[in-house]
């Protein structure tokens, strides 16, 4: 069998096939003959290949996801017979006979048989490599859970091109498209529905347009791929947002001034310009924000890095440029006629939000975009939400007079408009850590009102993550990643929940294909690091200590994680490897919460709960969610965990909204966490 590779896999069957068998042998036979014939042919067409076929079924392969989604959308048009197909960008192994095995075939295989009559879904991860007119035809479906693999992930529908024709229309007003945040009490993950609502029986603004203007053509090709690839990212971000993006071919031609305005003509408020020089070694990006109206400036930002660096530059340009526009979108669908200077402080609040290191610099730039605008009530939701973010780390003399600021600002902004859910996050967080019931009530009734959210979305997921329900948590991560497909951070955060989950080889697949894309990006190591221990791969831990790209503070933390995986690998544990992880943690060589996990797995509970307890009840430190990891199963069968939570003031919130971890349901647990609960409190 040949070694493991990523390709794109489309599965379909005939719609019906068993009822037409029954009723007409002859002519079911007739139809799945046909059927492999137009396989052949588009397969010829995309430079594909049949993998197999079995009863009214094939699988087919390409090289690439928009050969396989245009290989399935030809195929589906033609309904002699009536067919439905799924496909997926993953991970299989080739057979010498040309078979393909693998998971990668088994999500393909899936989504196909949740298909329709005539429809194409795609997964979340093909939908990623997708660009130009077939990205713009696919409508999520939410994040479904696939039958026999117990595996959740984004769908997409491709929608016929007259559909997608329609919904792009400058001049067309359309029925806002919500997803319902279907959250039961005892829910174990969000259903959310994507339909045209009745309700409030009020017709949306007409579809938000932005223009993705192409850059003037390099002499150097790598400055064009830069170029080209931040342009394709933002587009990809652009359809997340439920935003219109104007095919960069249609503003191709002329000055830019003339191709702004072609842009305005073409129902753009906003248009995304990027130009790349080179001196030597480096290479400088330059991203702008124009509004089309009067071809202000709104937003302008530079990167800089080395030629050797052109992932990360790409990385670095494409997320922060979308999380720009993603603000300039909001702010153009609730305050259309924004002032210049207004809107231009807002776009740089908005960049500086995202940067922790940056949350003063977008508070105080927020409250002069509402001192100038006090009507502007989504600048007032975002100054609430980084005055609360502030507040989280701010010097115990300031930290209530930012809090009751933060409050005040976030129950105005929800006041004047109760859709807009920063509202919801900050009044979330400035409420008391341990306040369960208050904080998980809020986010649920900020998706209610704003579903398509992002940072809502993530907000919740880190919350049940908290809370040890982790396949709710997981849910909410990726239609969070699904709504933000450029944010790195809302990715590995979907990789450790696969990992807590048990899900490792995905959530190693995820990461290993950012470090890939992104391989200068430090971040990665850390995610990289911790999915290593919490899936006992403890050889790739070791490995990636002796990396030169190591992110060990110093050589000594480099030892002390080298002590701890050589021990975890043993079968059995000294008291020598105990007290080294102790001695360890009490230098800060260990991260405590990392600490905590590698006792409970060298079989020290006794030292597991003290520094536990420790960390996260007497010095109140985050992070708590990691005991919810398989590394810490053997603290969670033990009875005294209960008593942590109970302390942490989670167990009274579990007891009281009936809405248990994940944990309770595992066979062989020494205790009913109802019962047990009951007793405690």
């Amino acid at each position: 069998m040949a070694a493991g590779k990523l390709t794109t896999i489309v599965a379909i069957d005939v719609v019906g096939y068993s009822a037409l068998a029954e009723a007409d042998e002859e002519g079911a036979l007739a139809a799945v003959g046909r059927l492999v014939e137009r396989c052949t042919a588009a397969a010829a067409a995309h430079e594909g290949r049949i993998v197999n076929t079995a009863g009214d079924s094939v699988l087919m392969e390409f090289s690439t996801v928009a050969a396989g989604v245009q290989a399935a959308a030809d195929l589906a048009a033609n309904d002699d017979p009536p067919i439905r197909a799924g496909v997926h960008l993953g991970e299989v192994s080739e057979l010498p006979s040309g078979d393909l095995l693998g998971h990668g075939v088994n999500v393909a295989a899936r989504l196909q048989a949740q298909a329709s009559a005539g429809a194409v879904l795609v997964s979340e991860d093909a939908r990623r490599e997708l660009r130009g007119p077939l990205a713009r035809r696919l409508v999520s479906k939410g994040v479904i859970k696939l039958p026999k693999i117990d595996e959740r992930i984004g769908v997409f529908e491709l929608t016929s091109e007259d559909q997608a024709a329609g919904e792009v229309g400058a001049d067309q007003s359309k029925a806002r498209r919500l997803r319902l945040a279907a959250i039961g009490a005892a829910a174990v993950a969000a259903v959310v529905i994507l339909a045209v609502l009745a309700w409030p029986m009020l017709t949306a603004p007409p579809a938000t347009r932005v223009a993705v203007l192409s850059s003037a053509p390099q002499q150097d090709g790598a400055l064009n791929e830069l170029t080209t690839g931040v342009a394709d990212d933002i587009t990809l971000a652009l359809n997340a947002m439920d935003v219109t993006p104007i095919d960069r071919a249609e503003t191709a031609e002329g000055a830019r001034e003339q191709r702004l305005d072609r842009a305005r003509s073409l129902g753009a408020e906003l248009a995304v310009e990027s130009a790349a020089e080179e001196s030597g070694e480096q290479i400088r990006l330059t991203m702008n924000v124009v509004r089309t109206s009067d071809r202000v400036t709104l937003w302008s930002s530079v990167f800089d890095g080395r030629a050797i660096e052109l992932p990360g530059l790409r990385q670095r340009a494409a997320e922060r440029s979308a999380d720009v526009l993603t603000c300039g979108v909001r702010a153009v669908r609730t305050r259309p006629e924004l002032a210049s200077d207004v809107f231009t402080l807002l776009l740089r609040g908005c960049d500086a939000e995202r940067d922790p290191a940056r949350t003063q610099e977008a508070r105080d730039t927020f409250a002069q975009v509402v001192e100038r605008d006090p009507n502007f009530t989504y600048a007032r939701a975002q100054l609430a939400l980084s005055g609360a973010r502030l507040s989280l780390e701010a010097p115990e003399a300031t930290r209530s007079a930012l809090r009751e600021s933060a409050r005040r600002e976030a129950e105005r902004a929800h006041d004047a408009d109760p859709d807009i859910g920063e509202s919801y996050v900050a009044l979330s967080l400035l409420e008391s850590r341990t306040n369960w019931n208050a904080r998980e009530g809020l986010l649920r009734n900020g998706l209610e009102r704003d579903a398509e959210n992002a940072t809502l979305n993530s907000a919740y997921s880190n919350l049940l993550d908290d809370l040890g329900r982790t396949a709710e948590a997981l849910t909410f991560a990726q239609r969070g990643s699904a709504l933000d497909p450029l944010s790195v951070w809302k990715r590995r955060n979907v990789a450790q929940l696969l990992a807590i989950t048990g899900d490792t080889d995905q959530a190693r697949d995820i990461i290993e294909s950012m470090t890939a894309a992104y391989p200068a990006d430090a971040r990665h190591w850390w995610a990289r690091m911790r999915i290593a221990f919490w899936s006992g791969r403890y050889d790739d831990a070791i490995a990636l200590l002796y990396d030169p790209a190591s992110q060990a503070r110093s050589p000594r933390a480099s030892a002390c994680w080298r002590q701890a995986a050589d021990a975890l690998r043993r079968e059995a544990a000294t008291p020598r490897d105990v007290s080294n992880v102790q001695a360890c943690a009490r230098g800060g060589d260990l991260p405590a919460v990392q600490a905590v996990l590698m006792l409970s797995e060298l079989g020290d509970l006794d030292g597991a709960f003290a520094l536990a307890r420790t960390t996260f009840v007497d010095e109140r430190r985050g992070g708590h969610a990691a005991l919810f990891a398989p590394a810490a199963s053997a603290m969670r069968a033990d009875p005294r965990f209960l008593l942590l939570m109970r302390d942490l003031g989670v167990l009274a919130h579990w007891h009281l909204s009936s809405d248990w971890p994940d944990f309770c349901e595992t066979p062989g647990l020494p205790y009913a966490c109802r019962d047990e609960a009951s007793r405690l409190l």
